[in-house]
C-alpha cells in the first residue's frame, strides 16, 4: 500500500486553518524563540512556566467543549501535567497563578477545532525542539522535556486522527472562518506566554 493511500483525505477545514493562520504561527514561533532562547536550565524553566500559564487553561477549556460532532477524545493528552512534571524536575514552582480559563470561546465545534489545531500542531513541533534542548543543556532524553516530547502520548497518531475527523465532515464557510479565528486567537494566547527577556 502506498503512503498516499494510507493518508487521510485532504480537508477544506485543514486547508483553511493552515492558510488562515500561517502568519500567526510564524509570529508565535519568533516570539517563543524555541529552542534558540533556551541556553540554560533557567531559560528552560522560564519557557515552561510561560507555557504552563497558556496550556493549562487552553487544555481545560478545550476538554469542556462539545466534541460530539467529531469522533475525537475531548482530552488532549495531559500536556499540562507534563509541564508541571518538567518544572518539578528542574526544582521550579510556577511564580504566577495559572488562570482558570483561557478567555477564549470554544462554544462551537468549529471554534474548538481551531484551538485543537494549534495545540496538536505544537506537539509535532515539540519533537524537534526536545532533542536540541537536551543536547544543549546536557539533559537525558525526556529529562525536563516531557512536554516537548509529549511523553506517554502519540502526537503523530493524534494528528492523523484529527485530520481524519476533519476530512470526514462537511464544514460550512462560516464554520471554517470561525475555526481560523479561534486558532489565531489561540496562537495569540500561546505567544503571550513567551518569557520576557
Amino acid at each position: 500500500m502506498s503512503d498516499q493511500s494510507r493518508r487521510p483525505a485532504a480537508s477544506p477545514m485543514l486547508a483553511a486553518l493552515r492558510d488562515g493562520t500561517g502568519d500567526h504561527h510564524a509570529a508565535v514561533e519568533r516570539r517563543l524563540g524555541l529552542p534558540d532562547r533556551i541556553r540554560s536550565r533557567g531559560d528552560l524553566a522560564a519557557a515552561l512556566v510561560g507555557l504552563l500559564a497558556a496550556w493549562s487553561p487552553l487544555e481545560r477549556d478545550l476538554a469542556a467543549a462539545d466534541w460530539s460532532g467529531l469522533p475525537l477524545d475531548p482530552r488532549l493528552g495531559g500536556a499540562t501535567a507534563l509541564l508541571r512534571a518538567d518544572l518539578a524536575t528542574l526544582g521550579v514552582a510556577p511564580d504566577r497563578p495559572v488562570a482558570g480559563s483561557s478567555g477564549l470561546r470554544f462554544d462551537t465545534l468549529a471554534r474548538a477545532v481551531g484551538g485543537r489545531y494549534v495545540l496538536l500542531g505544537s506537539a509535532l513541533g515539540g519533537s524537534v525542539i526536545a532533542p536540541e534542548v537536551e543536547r544543549r543543556l546536557g539533559l537525558a532524553e525526556g529529562e525536563a522535556t516531557r512536554f516537548f516530547r509529549r511523553s506517554g502520548g502519540s502526537p503523530g497518531r493524534d494528528w492523523r486522527d484529527f485530520r481524519r475527523a476533519l476530512a470526514g465532515r462537511e464544514w460550512s464557510v462560516a464554520e471554517r472562518h470561525d475555526a481560523v479565528e479561534a486558532a489565531r486567537r489561540t496562537f495569540d494566547v500561546v505567544g503571550d506566554a513567551a518569557p520576557v527577556t
